[in-house]
């Protein structure tokens, strides 16, 4: 072996025993290190068992307490309109003197949400005691019959429709003030079976008559007649019946210039001095219509026959 040769494994034996020691003195400093740590993490793990038990001594005798952040007003926005305050704060299920940091917030908006006269629902703790709840109602705007719980059984009622064709229950007795208000809106009729409340009725003729619901307050005819019911029972076309008892057939698309072509034929009808009884506006060339019989005038009175008397002369 030569004395390059030579040299070369003096070398890698030196740097195999460097390697070797590098490892064992690694391997040292990795058990120190373990010494060290195992103590320490014992100490944290108690330490942090007692605060966790002191945080819920804490938490449950001060922050959880019903001495402290008590519940004692709850704000319903005022803006409500066939719903009471007191309605949404028994579907809350809320109580005065609980506390306030222990309501799950998400929990009763959910349960509020499923409230069917209830779009959406909005809930904020205000400390130390207030909670304030923020309802968005849905409006109703058309009756149709079906059925509604009482007394143990579902019952033939009149229920509402809002304008995405949920079903929503009447109001509660004593509310005079909105019987007017729900007495103009049109009734939806040949809906069908199946309507009940929370439900949604949204099929295509339903939707047609309810987009009708909202188009006619905006359209020319509103100042000139208003709906009395909407029938669905043909898949095909709407059957409106006014206040005065005309009849109206309309498609279910296009509602808007269905409106401005019922304008025109009542325009024409007010300036021909009839009344419009039947009108067929699903035919899209024409508009076939049946005008109200004119009414028969009374006959006049015969003019009373004059009689001349005559006198009689004494002789």
């Amino acid at each position: 072996m030569g004395w390059g040769a030579r040299r070369n494994l003096r070398r890698a034996r030196r740097a195999e025993l460097l390697r070797v020691k590098a490892e064992s003195a690694s391997r040292r400093a990795w058990g120190r290190r373990l010494l060290i740590a195992l103590p320490l993490a014992a100490v944290a793990a108690l330490a942090l068992h007692t605060a966790l038990r002191s945080w819920t001594s804490v938490r449950d005798d001060v922050f959880l307490s019903r001495r402290f952040f008590g519940l004692r007003t709850v704000e319903v926005n005022p803006t409500l309109f066939w719903l009471t305050p007191e309605q949404v704060i028994e579907w809350t299920g809320v109580r005065a003197g609980e506390n306030l940091l222990a309501f799950d917030l998400d929990r009763i908006k959910r349960d509020l949400e499923l409230v069917p006269q209830v779009e959406e629902a909005a809930l904020e703790r205000v400390l130390p005691d207030l909670l304030r709840i923020h309802i968005r109602e849905r409006r109703p705007v058309a009756l149709v019959r079906g059925l509604h719980a009482g007394h143990g059984a579902l019952l033939p009622a009149t229920l509402f429709l809002d304008a995405h064709a949920r079903v929503m229950p009447p109001p509660l007795a004593g509310r005079p003030e909105l019987d007017a208000v729900f007495a103009a809106l049109p009734v939806i009729t040949g809906v069908g079976g199946g309507v009940q409340v929370g439900g949604d009725v949204a099929t295509p003729t339903v939707r047609a008559a309810l987009e009708l619901v909202r188009l006619f307050p905006h359209s020319a005819m509103s100042g000139r007649t208003r709906l009395a019911s909407v029938d669905v029972a043909d898949p095909e076309v709407l059957q409106v019946t006014t206040r005065e008892g005309a009849e109206i057939t309309l498609p279910l698309v296009r509602l808007d210039w269905e409106l401005h072509r019922w304008h025109l034929v009542h325009e024409v009808a007010v300036r021909a001095n009839r009344q419009l009884q039947w009108l067929d506006l699903s035919v899209t060339n024409n508009c076939p219509a049946l005008w109200a019989p004119e009414p028969v005038a009374p006959a006049l009175p015969s003019p009373p026959v004059e009689t001349s008397q005559r006198k009689h002369r004494h002789v």
